[in-house]
């Protein structure tokens, strides 16, 4: 197993190449784009302005369309950064409805 030294030391070689940045912000900017779209394109859902960026193992924003937000569900568009694909998960609106379903 790695150490934490050893992963900061190489995080930092990895960051000095400048691809991690340049795919990441090209991830969140299309992420943020991919939002947006939803929200334009959909004005029936109420999509909050938040995105979750996580800790580059996943990044996702939520989508409330009015039938599930009565049932205290929301739709979340997630980028899984280890697989590089998108999942759309159905969850409860917070902690609390997840744990009591």
């Amino acid at each position: 197993m790695t150490s934490f030294n050893d992963s900061v030391i190489e995080y930092k070689k990895q960051l000095g190449k400048g691809n991690i940045q340049i795919a990441y912000r090209g991830l969140m900017d299309y992420m943020l784009e991919l939002r947006n779209f939803f929200k334009n394109k959909y004005p029936e859902f109420s999509v909050p302005g938040t995105l979750y960026q996580g800790y580059m193992d996943m990044t996702y924003f939520a989508l409330f369309p009015d039938d599930l937000k009565n049932k205290k569900l929301k739709i979340a568009v997630v980028f899984l950064h280890n697989e590089i694909k998108f999942d759309i998960w159905l969850s409860g609106i917070n902690k609390q409805i997840q744990l009591s379903t």
